[in-house]
Parts: structure tokens; C-alpha cells; sequence
């Protein structure tokens, strides 16, 4: 339920926060694109303005060029020029049209055959006979007469393969014509000036005027009337590219999806990262509880043992009185030797019984002042008591302790917390085997480990073996394990077990080098002294 809740949470909150930033960001991109349409509708109109004002400004001069013909144009555009381009344009239109010279769409128009006879006439043209001679004579392909001062139309005839047309343009056509270049200039212009794809010029009756072509599905399309006074009824449609502001508006989206997908990563394994790490805290904080629970269970064990000791150490002492007193003042007539035999058992067995009170109450006691030891030394001396016990069930005690390290400890203390463990281990191998006494220097700390070749500890007892009154043997009290385990702790150090079952267990005991409050109590909460 808690590994659901440390993953739903935090899940959630990201959920939200992704949504209401997913939310603004469409909305951005909605507020960038909008605006980027006004950008085009601006950028349009702008165009639209200076457009009108070229043209006006042109036709103003071409008017002015008609009537003076003397008049240059800011662009140096003389009359002469936009002729000699409608010259070059007729003589196309006439080419790629040769049969059907009546879709020409001129007032004055003239079709003959190779013999000279006419095909096909409109409007009052005349041709000279000997322009109609040079034609058919085959001397030149095309006779032209441009306008002058006297007479402002425009001739020209064009040899075809079986047939001769003759236009002429009068002075209302060629107007028109110069219009339609100057405008079709202005546009080609404009459109190399600016973010043009397309621009096309209306006339009053909605038919293309100058078109230059440009694909409509592509751009943005501003139509508007064009209101010259040259062109009444005209209108300009200007087709704006928008790639280059749908390609910012891709970068801007994909900017935001990439950082929406970092998001949803990061949140990810932000989540993952809280699930772990309150799991963890959870697991650092049971095994806080468990190490207090422990640690007050033994706190008080050592009240009661401690109590427990001195009513004990009591009537010992009233017994051992009471046997000197009966070897001093009460000794029988007969069997004498053998009575001062009994009383000196008694106090023997009594002197033991005192020792075993005064280790135990020494196990308790965390107010011993802390000595400078050479571990080696007192791991040895442990040995040797040990070694006629581990004979006898043929186990091999090895003493690999480094023999410079030297720590700061309560000896008597630590050694019986090792003599706990390491008869723990005998116990466990029962016949057979061999417990290896090993440390390893880490930085300020040392690393001390019991290894036993025992059938080791079974894996759902491993996190109850500190506990006290836990025991696995037939006979036993289970307060060896715990009794460790505070001395251990009053030393400010650690201890863990490793075990597989089958292979033995190791017990290795973390310690620190120097004792942080080194000759004065520990700092083990509520522990009575003695």
C-alpha cells in the first residue's frame, strides 16, 4: 500500500503539472501562429502599399513619356523600350498562333496567303504593296514600323510558312501594352524584393492582367483593390510564402514536444527516483526502529541484569561468610579433613558463581573507560581460552588479525562480545570445522569478521538472530547474539551477518579506530551503572 502510494503521488502531481504545461504550450503555439499570421497580413500590406505607389509613379511618367516623348523615367525607362518589348512580344503571340490568326486580339489585322491574296481582315488596315513584296520575296521575315510623333501606331508584319499577318496597333492598344509592361516590371521587381511566391494583377472585369504564378496552397493570400487612378477596377492578389514562418513554427512545436517528452522522462524517473528513495527511507527507518526496539529491550535486559546480579551477589556473599565461619568455629570431632574438603568446594563453587555475576554484570557495564588495545593481542588471548574446547571438538581456531591495528575499546567488554560470537560459531559446527578471525583496515574504521565452516543460518533468521531469547540450540537462553550486539553498538560500531546455508555464516564487526567519547560514558541512551 505504501510502495502504491509513493508511486501514485508523486505520479499524479507530475500528471497535472504535465497537463497544465502541455495546455499552455498548445495555447503558445496557437498565440505564435496567430501572430505570425498578422506578421504576413502586415508584410502584405505593406507590399500592397509600395506596389500601388511604384505603379502610380511609373504610370505617371509613362503618361507624361507619351506625351513628351523627350522624358526619362526615374528608371531610365524611355518609350522606345517598352515598344521594342511589345515588338518582341507581338512577334511570339504571332508565331504560336499561325492557323488561326483570328484568335489575335487586335482591332487591325491582316492574314495573306504566299500569293498575296488576303485570308482574313479586321478592322481599316492597309499594307503597303512593297512591304507585301519584301515578304513574299523571301528577303526578310519580318518588316516593322515603330511610332513616331506623326503617326503613333505601331505596324508589323511576320512571314509565316504559307501565310503573312499584318497587325497594326493603334495609339489606345499600345497605351494598354505599355501598361501592362511597366506593371508586369514593377511586379517581376517586387517579387525578387520581397517573401514573394506569387502576384497577379486583375482588371476591371476579374481576368488576369500580369500574372506571375504562384502555388496558392503554399501561401498566404492577400487580395485588395488597387484604387491607381492609371487602372479603375483593378486589383492586386499577393501571395506571401509561408515557409519560412510554418518552418518556425515547426521548430517552436518541435522544441516543445522534445521538451514535453524530456518532461515526461524527467518526471519519470523522478518518480522512480522518489519511489526508491522513499522505499529506502522506509526500510532505513524499520531498521532504525528495529536497532531501537533492540537497543531498549537490551537496555533492559542490562537493568534487570544488573539488579538481578546484586540480589543474586547478596545471599552469595551471606553463604560465603556462613562457610568460613563453619570451618572456623564449627569444626566436627571426626572426619575433619573431609569436612574442611566440603566447605572449601563450597566456597570454590561459590567464588565461580561470583565470577560468572561479575562477567555478566561486566558485559552491561558501558561506563568503562576506554584503552588504547593491540587487537591481535587480546584476539590470541581469546584463543587460548577457547583452544582446548575447539580441541575437543576438532575445530581449528585461526587468528589472521593484522598485528598492528590497534583500537580504542573497553577490552573486557569487546572480548566477550567476540567470545559470544566466536562460541557461538563452535556450537553451531558442533564436530569438525574451523572459525577464521580476519580484519581488513578501511579508512578510521576496521572491519573484524568471524567466519565458521557451521551448516550456516537459515535466511528467515537471519533479521531475528540479534533478538534476545532467540535461540536455535536445544539448550541456551539466547543472550549471547544480544549481549554482542550492545557491546558492539556501545563502541559506536556496527555488526552484520552474512550466511548461506550449507556454507557457514560470517559475522563481521565494524569498528571505529578511535572511540569518539573515548574515557567516558557512551552515549547509549538510559543504561544504568552500576
Amino acid at each position: 500500500m505504501e510502495d502504491k502510494r509513493a508511486i501514485v503521488y508523486p505520479s499524479l502531481l507530475f500528471g497535472i503539472l504535465f497537463l497544465l504545461i502541455s495546455i499552455t504550450g498548445y495555447l503558445q503555439i496557437r498565440i505564435t501562429q496567430k501572430n505570425i499570421g498578422n506578421l504576413l497580413l502586415d508584410e502584405g500590406e505593406i507590399l500592397f502599399k509600395h506596389v500601388k505607389r511604384e505603379i502610380d509613379l511609373n504610370l505617371e511618367y509613362l503618361d507624361q513619356l507619351d506625351r513628351s516623348p523627350s522624358l526619362i523615367t526615374p528608371n531610365l525607362i524611355t518609350l522606345m523600350s517598352y515598344d521594342e518589348a511589345i515588338v518582341e512580344d507581338l512577334y511570339n503571340l504571332i508565331h504560336s498562333t499561325p492557323d488561326v490568326p483570328r484568335e489575335l486580339p487586335f482591332s487591325n489585322l491582316l492574314a495573306m496567303d504566299d500569293k498575296g491574296r488576303t485570308i482574313f481582315r479586321r478592322g481599316a488596315i492597309t499594307v503597303p504593296p512593297a512591304r507585301v513584296k519584301r515578304l513574299l520575296s523571301g528577303q526578310l521575315g519580318t518588316v516593322v514600323r515603330m511610332p513616331d510623333a506623326k503617326d503613333r501606331t505601331l505596324f508589323m508584319g511576320v512571314r509565316l510558312k504559307d501565310s503573312m499577318v499584318f497587325v497594326v496597333l493603334n495609339d489606345g492598344e499600345l497605351r494598354a501594352l505599355r501598361k501592362k509592361l511597366v506593371v508586369k516590371d514593377i511586379l517581376e521587381r517586387e517579387e525578387k524584393g520581397f517573401n514573394i511566391v506569387g502576384i497577379t494583377v486583375y482588371d476591371s472585369t476579374n481576368s488576369p492582367f500580369v500574372t506571375l504564378v504562384g502555388r496558392k496552397d503554399k501561401a498566404f493570400t492577400l487580395r485588395k483593390t488597387l484604387g491607381s487612378r492609371f487602372l479603375p477596377g483593378y486589383t492586386l492578389e499577393v501571395l506571401i510564402s509561408r515557409q519560412p514562418a510554418d518552418n518556425t513554427l515547426k521548430r517552436t512545436a518541435f522544441s516543445f514536444i522534445v521538451m514535453l517528452l524530456l518532461l515526461a522522462l524527467s518526471g519519470a524517473l523522478s518518480t522512480y527516483a522518489i519511489f526508491l528513495l522513499e522505499r529506502r527511507h522506509r526500510d532505513k527507518m524499520k531498521d532504525v526502529e528495529k536497532d531501537m526496539e533492540l537497543k531498549e529491550r537490551l537496555v533492559s535486559l542490562g537493568r534487570l541484569a544488573s539488579g538481578m546480579a546484586h540480589e543474586i551477589r547478596n545471599p552469595l556473599n551471606a553463604i560465603s561468610m556462613s562457610a568460613q565461619r563453619l570451618k572456623r568455629e564449627f569444626t566436627p570431632e571426626k572426619d575433619r579433613e573431609e569436612y574442611y574438603k566440603f566447605i572449601d568446594i563450597m566456597r570454590g563453587e561459590l567464588l565461580r558463581v561470583n565470577r560468572i555475576v561479575e562477567e555478566f554484570l561486566l558485559s552491561t557495564r558501558s561506563h568503562v573507560p576506554f584503552v588504547t588495545e593491540n587487537l591481535y593481542t587480546f584476539i590470541e588471548e581469546l584463543v587460548m581460552v577457547l583452544t582446548e574446547k575447539a580441541r575437543s571438538q576438532e575445530i581449528v581456531l585461526a587468528n589472521k588479525v593484522d598485528s598492528v591495528i590497534t583500537l580504542e575499546c573497553q577490552k573486557e567488554r569487546l572480548k566477550q562480545a567476540l567470545y559470544n560470537l566466536v562460541l557461538n560459531g563452535m556450537e553451531a559446527i558442533k564436530n569438525g570445522g574451523t572459525i577464521e578471525i580476519a580484519t581488513e583496515l578501511k579508512g578510521k574504521t576496521v572491519e573484524l569478521s568471524i567466519k565458521d565452516s557451521g551448516p550456516g543460518i537459515k535466511a528467515e533468521d537471519l533479521h531475528t538472530i540479534f533478538e534476545y531469547y532467540y535461540t536455535s540450540k536445544d539448550k541456551g537462553m539466547g543472550l549471547g547474539l544480544p549481549i554482542s550486539y550492545m557491546i558492539v553498538k556501545d563502541h559506536g560500531g556496527d555488526i552484520k551477518v552474512t550466511s548461506e546455508e550449507g556454507k557457514g555464516a560470517t559475522f563481521t564487526i565494524t569498528l571505529p579506530l578511535i572511540h569518539p567519547v573515548t574515557g567516558e560514558q557512551t552515549s547509549t541512551p538510559d543504561r544504568i551503572p552500576k
